[in-house]
């Protein structure tokens, strides 16, 4: 049986979404970093597996360099050749109970119901990411968080949020039961990244 790793809770306090085009933005990347994110999710499922593994090898070295983690969405044989530290599967994923017997990094799954939740679990998951928390534009509706609350005590898994989330509302997501915040937007498109970064980490560091 997967044991999760003492440091992944940590390590998921503020994980950066970017794609292939996002990871060559070093200067924003590096910005981010240096500002305490803790991880990056490459998630480009649109690319092929050697597109993807360019790609993660360079993003693997950079955020190890600053101590930050690295999962890969979707592709585990990318995650391990690159060195990144796990895998976010998705619907377009394998299984999860497929994944895991052969794959020793962390294994997360990206939920949306308390089904999807006890599927993970049962699948012996590491943690999940369960959205959309807030909503997002064209994906529906948001969890909210009484909802997100009463689904993340479903599972003894570490929890994420995704959707919607920015510094205003990022510390709503850790009183409903989120180990950790993951966003696109508040660090792709602001003109100050370091500064978000800097108000997120406060916004989702326990006092």
């Amino acid at each position: 049986m997967s044991q999760p790793d003492r440091h992944l809770p940590d390590a998921l306090r503020l994980v950066y979404i970017v794609d292939r085009e996002a990871a060559r933005d070093w200067q924003r990347l590096d910005a981010v970093l240096d500002a305490g994110a803790s991880c990056v999710w490459l998630r480009s499922p649109t690319s092929t597996g050697a597109e993807l593994y360019r790609s993660a090898r360079d993003l693997v070295w950079r955020a190890h360099e600053r101590g930050a983690s690295v999962v890969i969405g979707d592709r585990a044989d990318v995650a391990l050749a690159a060195g990144a530290d796990g895998v976010q599967l998705g619907f377009r994923s394998p299984p999860a109970r497929k994944v895991r017997p052969w794959f020793s990094g962390w294994l997360g799954v990206s939920c949306h119901s308390e089904a999807e939740l006890v599927k993970a679990a049962r699948a012996e998951a590491d943690y999940v990411v369960l959205s959309p928390l807030f909503g997002v534009p064209a994906k529906g509706g948001p969890i909210g968080t009484a909802l997100f609350e009463r689904l993340a005590a479903t599972v003894d898994l570490p929890v994420v949020a995704l959707g919607g989330i920015d510094a205003t509302n990022a510390a709503q997501a850790l009183e409903a039961g989120a180990c950790g915040v993951a966003v696109i937007r508040a660090l792709r498109d602001t003109a100050e990244p370091a500064a978000a970064a800097r108000m997120l980490c406060g916004s989702v560091t326990p006092r």
